[in-house]
């Protein structure tokens, strides 16, 4: 998972080429895209180590707008999700969600200028969705595939898939790895053991954002 790191957190917001119909799936994808590089290269964030907290949390609204993060939680956890109480889903989502955030978007600084280039959109049953790009970086194209489905009207992303790594598919086998659906004592015991992993990640995570920003 070394490679995928770097990629994932620019093609979360980069984006360069030619729009599509109005409502398609690569449209969607290049109208949220755009609303996060706006927020880039707005005067008042860029070389400003001051305000990086509130552009963070400026691009983490915009991308909350056109990524779907619930059908992201349910595939990552993949039949188990079936087992989950409706509280239980609630909680896993939003401890994913932030682990994604603090996992990606703390990686922001790092974002210098690349372009994300269209290549193709293929409509799957009508409710479901790819768009083929490529992340160009200076030594290399790097192949992105983007998932989405239609919810409510909207193409949502629910998946990204870098040099042939799945997203959800990465974070699927390291929760597989936890979760024992055995009998239900067994389950019961695996969840709480998922969430309480889920929670020291995310602390080890914020602590080392903190220890970053105070070493500006």
């Amino acid at each position: 998972m070394k490679r995928i790191v770097f990629p994932l957190v620019l093609v979360f917001f980069l984006a360069a080429g030619q729009c599509m119909a109005d409502n398609s799936p690569m449209e969607r994808l290049k109208t949220g895209i755009q609303g996060v590089i706006d927020i880039l290269n707005d005067p008042q964030y860029k070389g400003n180590p001051a305000k990086k907290q509130e552009m963070t949390e400026k691009v983490r609204e915009n991308i909350k707008n056109f990524f779907n993060f619930e059908e992201l939680s349910k595939r990552s956890i993949g039949r188990p999700w079936l087992q989950f109480t409706p509280e239980e889903r609630t909680r896993f989502i939003s401890l994913f969600t932030s682990l994604l955030e603090q996992t990606y978007l703390g990686r922001i600084e790092e974002y210098s200028g690349e372009k994300v280039a269209f290549d193709k959109e293929t409509i799957i049953k009508g409710k479901y969705a790819q768009v083929d790009t490529r992340l160009k970086t200076p030594k290399e194209d790097i192949p992105v595939y983007y998932r989405l489905k239609l919810v409510d009207g909207e193409w949502d992303v629910y998946d990204v898939k870098i040099e042939g790594i799945s997203l959800v598919n990465n974070y699927r086998t390291q929760f597989s790895g936890i979760l024992d659906t055995t009998s239900e004592k067994t389950f019961a015991k695996s969840k709480d053991e998922l969430f309480k992993r889920m929670n020291q990640k995310l602390e080890q995570l914020k602590n080392k954002a903190l220890k970053a920003d105070s070493s500006q």
